[in-house]
């Protein structure tokens, strides 16, 4: 096997007898290429043979001008091979060194010879003729790429030259050897100025350093270069350019950047006009933004003007009804203690003190109704069974909405106990069923309806509730119904569509207020002409409670069995004088102080006290504050707070057990003492 892919044959030219053929059936033998020739103009020439195997005596029986004519025009990579079989026996003349000199590259065997020298001389010759073509193939490539090299050289000036911009290149040691025509247009000097360093004489003095900076880091980084800098043009003028730049080469080499620059300095101007745009119009927009917040103040102020004026309209509109009721509830009062004060049967004056009380405790509902509109009463939610809650006030429903309006209750099926202030719902179902009562005409139908509702969805008014479960209380009439705009405000306070003096617009807005400080909400549906359904929305309590009312009757007048002192601390007098009686009458002894300052002259002495009961709105030192410092100097003191009236805020952290509301009877204050007693409740404060 050949040791190379030899493919030119070897030319074999032996003129005597049969020595050509048998060379050339040796050389195949030997795994090279061969073929007998039989003169020195062979077929086809010998540009595409691997060498020449030529017997000294073929230069005597054939003109060997043709071979001397090729091997003196052989291209420059061409050394073709010649082997010259001579005899040992033959001399050397000088025709035969002028012959050996013509033949250049020629080796000398001589007869007789061993195949194995004819086979490697051979071999040696074709193997150098097969470089020689790599050779040619080689020089070929690469004056090839030399061509297309001058080519795209000759098209990239040619568009460079034509192009908009400041185009250039450099070697790889940076300076630039190629500046195109736009340089001459720009700085009206010719361009083979700026090749070296000159293409940096136009920039700046003050720019000129960094940015020889940063084109000296690029090219020994091999980087892409990406800045702006200012020169100045042929006419003085200084104009912004841009200027980015890429390393240039293939296949690895680095042979420099080609880099661009254009004109950019209407860009920094609109830049520049248009910041200055933005500032002034920043400017402007501040002034309108304070003008409108002057506007917007001035406009909530005459809004809260407004509501005030609307707010003092509608308690005027109130002041009537209000004072004729409490005038009503203090007849009774003073009547009753005048004729208690004449004497007489006593069933009478028993009778007469029951019509007190009546309108004493008519006069704490009301009471409580002016705080749930308020937003302000503290509530004790505990569970609540509404279906029992409606069924004890059908009678009182039944009166409210009179003889000539039917009455349905429509209890629902295992009703989950309401977490509710169970002295509000009377209020919550009486306000609205006077409300449907209005807005019926004789012959109307009011329907009282309970049920078990779990809501998932968002809310999508305001008043509505938030997802949970909840115990629904639905007051539907079939009365006129509202259109939206009424709906839209019908929560608002002092909103009414009655005439002047037959609402104050209360009732809508206390129904929320309660619903909400409950943890509920409401929605309403309702149509002009078909009625309206308000669906009020409270909390599901986590489990039922057991009835209480009776241990507080069976309990609450004994007389305790171990006794207690107790100190009440009322800035009213007649308020702490009558709570001070009840609880001597329950057993209790008692102590007094008028005001915090001398309830903490008591506390600091001695003396036992088992519990202390104060009064939240005290001038100088309130009730929340006594406490405080009480507990600094009786930490396990129980403290019960009472309050008429108090700010939410002050008082949401104590529970209901903690809480007197007045007016209380001699009852609750009973259960609440012995239930503070027992447990040792604390006020938290």
């Amino acid at each position: 096997m050949r040791p190379d892919p030899i493919q030119d044959p070897l030319l074999v030219f032996c003129p005597i007898g049969r020595d050509g053929k048998v060379g050339a059936e040796l050389l195949r033998k030997g795994g090279l290429p061969a073929r007998v020739i039989d003169s020195f103009d062979p077929p086809g020439g010998y540009a595409e043979t691997g060498g020449l195997l030529v017997a000294e005596e073929a230069f005597d029986r054939s003109d060997p001008e043709p071979l001397f004519r090729w091997l003196r025009t052989q291209p420059p990579w061409s050394d073709y091979p010649i082997i010259l079989l001579r005899n040992r026996e033959s001399g050397v003349t000088a025709q035969v060194e002028a012959r050996f000199g013509r033949l250049g590259n020629v080796t000398i065997l001589e007869r007789p010879l061993h195949l194995t020298t004819l086979v490697s001389a051979a071999s040696t010759a074709l193997r150098a003729r097969l470089r020689q073509r790599e050779a040619e193939a080689y020089l070929l490539e690469r004056l090839r790429a030399a061509e297309a090299l001058r080519e795209t050289e000759s098209r990239f000036r040619s568009l460079a030259d034509s192009a908009p911009a400041l185009i250039w290149t450099s070697d790889a040691d940076g300076r630039v050897i190629y500046a195109n025509r736009r340089h001459w247009e720009v700085f009206g000097e010719p361009a083979e100025g700026f090749t070296g360093t000159g293409w940096l004489a136009p920039i700046l003095e003050e720019d000129r350093p960094a940015v020889e900076s940063a084109w000296r880091q690029a090219c020994l980084a091999r980087q892409t270069l990406n800045l702006e800098y200012r020169v100045r043009d042929k006419d003085g003028e200084l104009r912004w350019l841009h200027c980015e730049a890429a390393p240039r080469g293939g296949q690895g080499a680095y042979l420099g950047h080609v880099a661009s620059a254009t004109d950019v300095t209407a860009v920094k101007s609109a830049a520049e006009l248009l910041e200055r745009r933005v500032e002034e119009r920043t400017a402007e927009l501040a002034v309108a933004n304070r003008q409108l917040l002057t506007e917007i103040a001035e406009r909530e102020k005459m809004e809260a003007t407004l509501l005030k004026m609307q707010r003092l309209e509608a308690v005027g509109q109130l002041t009537a009804g209000i004072a004729h009721d409490f005038n009503n509830l203090l007849q009774v009062i003073v009547g009753g203690l005048t004729m208690l004060e004449r004497g007489g049967d006593p069933a009478r004056a028993q009778a007469r003190i029951q019509m007190m009380r009546q309108a004493a405790e008519r006069g704490a509902t009301l009471t409580k109704q002016l705080l749930a509109f308020s937003r302000r009463q503290k509530l004790a939610p505990q569970p609540v069974n509404l279906n029992e809650a409606l069924e004890s006030m059908r009678g009182l429903l039944q009166g409210a909405i009179g003889g000539s309006m039917a009455l349905e209750l429509k209890p629902g099926k295992a009703l989950w106990p309401a977490l509710v202030d169970p002295t509000q719902i009377e209020m919550i179902v009486l306000n609205l069923a006077i409300n449907a009562r209005d807005a019926m005409d004789v012959g109307g139908r009011l329907t009282v309806q309970t049920g078990n509702v779990t809501i998932s969805g968002a809310r999508v008014r305001p008043e509505e509730p938030e997802p949970g479960d909840y115990v629904m209380v639905a007051v539907s009439d079939t009365g006129s119904g509202m259109p939206p705009d009424v709906v839209a405000r019908v929560f608002e306070p002092f909103f009414t569509t009655k005439p002047v003096g037959k609402g104050s617009g209360l009732g809508l807005s206390q129904v929320l207020g309660f619903a909400k400080q409950s943890g509920g909400g409401v929605a309403i549906e309702t149509e002009p002409g078909r009625g309206t359904t308000v669906k009020v929305y409270l909390p599901r309590a986590p489990f039922a409670q057991a009835d209480v009312q009776s241990s507080l009757l069976a309990d609450g007048l004994k007389v305790a069995e171990k006794g207690g002192t107790v100190l009440v601390v009322d800035d009213d007098e007649l308020v702490r004088e009558t709570t001070s009686q009840m609880l001597g009458q329950l057993g209790y002894r008692v102590l007094q102080a008028g005001s915090g300052g001398a309830a903490l002259e008591l506390l600091s002495g001695r003396r036992k006290i088992d519990l202390l009961i104060v009064d939240f709105a005290m001038p100088g030192m309130n009730g929340v504050e006594l406490a405080k410092l009480a507990a600094a100097k009786r930490p396990r003191l129980p403290i019960l707070m009472a309050t008429g009236f108090a700010d939410h805020s002050a008082i949401q952290h104590l529970a209901a057990d903690q809480l007197l509301t007045k007016p209380f009877s001699e009852a609750e204050l009973a259960q609440r003492v012995r239930r503070a007693l027992e447990d040792n409740i604390g006020a938290t404060v």
